[in-house]
């Protein structure tokens, strides 16, 4: 019974990682705005007076969705699945992971010329 329940609990697992791979960052872009994640995050994720920094390195899918179904603390409102689904939040996550992280200003060379 114990290999049996190991072995399903490798398939979620598994079917979760299938579905993270398989999450559209193009789309995920398009649901950030539409949502208005944007408004909060700005239109890089980048952060802003009103919502912190999500990209680059965003955190771990799981954590984003459990934060977004749960978010009650006054920093952002809660989404149920019927407002942003998961494979919303999925292509969401993978919109913020596709965003690279902008050069440091010591690497511009128009800024560090005397």
């Amino acid at each position: 019974m114990k290999s049996i329940l190991m072995a399903a609990g490798a398939i979620a697992a598994m079917l979760e990682a299938s579905a993270a791979s398989a999450a559209d960052a193009k789309r995920g872009e398009k649901v950030f705005m539409a949502v208005g994640c944007n408004h909060c995050h700005g239109t890089q994720a980048q952060g802003m007076n009103t919502g912190p920094r999500l990209a680059p390195n965003p955190m771990p899918l799981e954590a984003l969705v459990n934060f977004v179904r749960t978010s009650d603390k006054g920093q952002m409102p809660a989404y149920s699945p019927r407002m942003i689904s998961d494979a919303d939040l999925a292509d969401i996550h993978a919109y913020l992971a596709s965003i690279k992280r902008p050069p440091d200003a010591k690497d511009l060379p128009l800024l560090n010329n005397p």
